[in-house]
């Protein structure tokens, strides 16, 4: 099998559709990635104002905090 300089080049370069591919697959991760950055921050400030509530029932010495605090679930129930 001979082949050219110009056809083994060519044979090594990535035509159009594998560069729209592998652009669109960068994109895709990149917006996985944003999407899950954006769903941690939300649940962290849910946590954030939920802890600061608390703290400002404890603050100012309250004596019924406990209805912010949710008790924990046993195990083995759903």
């Amino acid at each position: 099998m001979n082949r050219s300089r110009y056809e083994e080049e060519e044979y090594l370069e990535p035509d159009e559709e594998e560069l729209e591919a592998a652009a669109r697959r960068r994109k895709l991760i990149v917006l996985v990635v944003m999407a899950a950055l954006v769903i941690a921050g939300i649940v962290l400030v849910n946590k954030l104002r939920i802890v600061s509530q608390l703290q400002d029932c404890l603050m100012t010495r309250a004596t019924n905090c406990n209805d912010l605090v949710t008790p924990p679930k046993p195990i083995g129930v759903r």
